[in-house]
């Protein structure tokens, strides 16, 4: 990192008085992000200093659950020496000059910033030892930091708050000397979360609580018939309603494609409701009223047959194909999802002329202060950000489109404006996880090795749902182990563009493909009659792959007696640079087969905080859970599964025993929030043949089906 000169310094520093920030950032608005209490010191934009020794560490991270408000600071704790229970922890404004991006997806928050995080808590330790070394006429090299404090020679110390004001003068180094992880004290721990009392007490703030004074409420009517366009609407009746104000045409983008809706505006939520349900509103379904799952199923397989683009190649496996009379195939499919957060989707925003402001929950700050300066020709110094936490993202929330909404009534009603989902619209208006065809098949040699083996998938791509490019891309092939050592490889996408939205779901594409991928290597292992984990681990040279299924082997007892009346089911899947695998044990219980334990390893490096990793474990293997057993489905051009009556998620009573163990070692973090999920369908899949000798090749099943 390098150093900021002098004059940057003293330019930083008029803004707010004594204040430092660390690395090369903008000048601009740069304080405008971070909490400044009076006589407190900014050592970089994650760290402040007071003279009493009040030390308050900033977490840049949207917060969803995963648990990086605990998880930044204490890294940053861990280099600066201070007791994370003793520090207070903040929430950051959203700024990109500052912090980079600041988007919360695909598990990358600790992953890719872990490195610069200890830099900031080391640089900032170093300053502090310098300017207490210049106090006790020594070198720097003869002090020490410990909880707060820097030790010189002869016992003397001083403590952070009283080293504050000159800390804050010294450059920062450029290459502070960073701890050796064996001396790691907090690192690594189980420490619990700040956050989580407020979320117990009803303190914490999500979207849902926010309250701009003179705001109105929202609730927008949107075609159930996806890319309905609104024809006219009578709003006679609507008026009538105590409360509301305004009947408006409003629109949001989703991945290029404009859905329409009107809404209705009034003083509060019950009247904008009771508003919208006697709102008459008339539609052109332009035809797509007639489609149906079974039709995109169908023309699914349809597109299957054609030759795919090559997102992954090794050796000849067409020729090898060609010339073989003995190809085992096998073809799986898995539905569209909602995202079904606690918290629907919801947003604050007041448009003015020159300046802006949104309240709410989103995984992508920079995102939404991006499209609101853009889209309204307002300066984005003057857009200002105040996100809350969420209850739950699954990524739905990285994308802007209800703020969108928010925005653009409010610029047509001249006031702050705070659209609500309800839960219908949730469910039924997306975007979804994509569905998908996976379409399996391989080759053996006598021996029972596999020769050849093809993973064609059949889906729609997030990234490219509108155009005339018909290109598959590799987001694709998510979830697709390609480490197996078969010498004739190859993974095929076949693109499908359709008008239901799709987007981000945990995991992503990882949370469909391993199902088919994982469930067919099984189901060679029962042809070359081989023992399942066996057969992966001759298929595999990587030591993190070999490393979880040998752990999990010896957690599990798996080649031990077996169990009477117990199914067991294996997967194994990367995700975000972490190993994972996981072992499902099944029985049949009052006639239905059930889940009754989970048992995970994962290998992800360095592990900040076991009990967060063990938590996000837990709550993937039950997202997991609930798409094994529930998917939308498509009638007549919209989603039947409208509410929780008809999408059950998983009971408590419906949980199995989990059991987490995790491997962790020097290596750099990888990601943990989603890990969980991708390995659930195949080896509970898995589990179910194993028990019954019945393939589950279509998702979702019944709970307590699969005899």
């Amino acid at each position: 990192m390098e150093s900021l000169s002098r004059r940057t310094f003293l330019k930083q520093s008029s803004l707010t008085g004594l204040f430092f920030v660390l690395g090369s950032t903008a000048e601009n608005g740069l304080m405008a992000s971070l909490i400044q209490d009076p006589g407190s010191v900014n050592l970089n934009q994650f760290i402040a200093i007071s003279s009493d020794n009040k030390i308050v560490l900033f977490n840049h991270r949207p917060e969803m659950g995963q648990g990086t408000y605990q998880s930044i600071p204490m890294i940053l704790a861990e280099e600066l020496e201070v007791d994370i229970h003793s520090v207070e922890i903040r929430q950051s404004e959203a700024d990109s000059d500052l912090y980079g991006s600041q988007m919360v997806v695909g598990s990358r928050s600790i992953q890719t910033e872990y490195d610069t995080l200890r830099i900031m808590g080391a640089s900032a330790r170093e300053m502090l030892k310098s300017a207490a070394a210049k106090r006790f006429n020594t070198n720097s090299d003869s002090c020490k930091a410990e909880n707060g404090k820097i030790f010189g020679p002869g016992g003397k110390s001083l403590t952070y708050g009283e080293l504050i004001a000159d800390a804050a003068k010294i450059t920062p180094p450029k290459n502070p000397p960073l701890k050796d992880p064996a001396d790691f004290k907090i690192i690594g721990q189980p420490i619990s979360r700040q956050d989580i009392p407020g979320k117990v007490n009803g303190q914490a703030q999500y979207g849902l609580d926010v309250n701009v004074p003179g705001m109105l409420y929202a609730s927008v009517e949107r075609s159930p018939v996806f890319l309905g366009k609104v024809m006219g609407f009578n709003d006679s009746e609507v008026l009538k309603v105590p409360g509301v104000r305004h009947v408006i045409p409003t629109s949001r983008n989703v991945y290029g494609q404009t859905r329409e809706g009107v809404a209705v505006l009034a003083d509060n939520y019950w009247a904008a409701l009771k508003g919208r349900k006697v709102l008459k509103v008339e539609w052109d379904n332009q035809g797509l009223d007639t489609i149906s799952g079974a039709d995109i199923v169908a023309d699914s397989y349809e597109s299957a047959e054609g030759n795919g683009d090559e997102l992954f190649g090794r050796g000849n496996t067409a020729e090898i194909f060609r010339n073989s009379d003995q190809i085992i195939e096998a073809s799986y499919e898995t539905p569209y999802q909602a995202h079904v957060p606690m918290e629907p989707m919801n947003a604050t925003v007041h448009i003015q002329a020159d300046r802006a402001e949104f309240w709410g929950s989103t995984q992508n700050p920079n995102g939404v202060k991006s499209f609101i300066a853009q889209t309204y020709g307002i300066d984005p110094a003057k857009v200002k950000i105040n996100y809350t936490f969420m209850g739950g993202g699954f990524g739905r929330r990285s994308m802007t489109d209800v703020v969108e909404e928010a925005a653009d009534l409010s610029k047509k009603s001249g006031k702050p404006v705070k659209v609500i989902w309800t839960r219908e619209d949730d469910q039924t208006q997306g975007p979804f996880r994509a569905c998908s065809v996976n379409i399996c098949k391989a080759v053996m040699e006598p021996g029972g090795k596999i020769l050849a083996f093809e993973h064609k998938v059949i889906a729609q791509e997030i990234r490219n749902q509108t155009g005339k490019d018909m290109t598959a891309g590799r987001q694709l092939m998510g979830g697709i182990n390609t480490e197996y050592t078969i010498p004739n490889f190859s993974v095929k996408g076949v693109l499908k563009k359709r008008h239901i939205p799709i987007s981000y779901w945990r995991a992503v594409y990882h949370s469909t493909n391993p199902f088919a991928h994982e469930c067919f290597i099984d189901e060679l292992s029962r042809v070359a009659g081989k023992d399942p984990l066996t057969f992966r681990l001759e298929m595999l040279n990587h030591p993190r792959y070999r490393r979880v299924l040998e752990e999990i082997g010896k957690r599990t007892d798996w080649f031990g007696q077996p169990e009477p009346g117990i199914g067991r089911g294996l997967a194994t899947v990367e995700r975000s640079g972490a190993y994972f695998a996981m072992i499902t044990k099944v029985t049949k219980r009052d006639g239905k087969i059930i889940p009754i334990k989970i048992t995970t390893v994962l290998d992800l490096g360095v592990c900040i905080n076991p009990d967060t990793v063990k938590a996000q474990t837990e709550g993937s293997v039950i997202m997991g859970l609930g798409a094994f057993y529930n998917g939308l489905t498509i009638k007549n051009g919209a989603v039947e599964e409208n509410n929780f009556h008809t999408y059950p998620l998983p009971r408590i009573d419906q949980i199995p025993e989990i059991e987490t163990h995790i491997l962790s070692s020097n290596a750099s973090p990888d990601g943990a929030g989603e890990s969980g999920l991708p390995t659930l369908a195949p080896s509970l899949a898995n589990a179910i043949f194993d028990l019954t000798g019945n393939r589950i090749r279509k998702l979702p099943i019944q709970y307590g089906a699969g005899a």
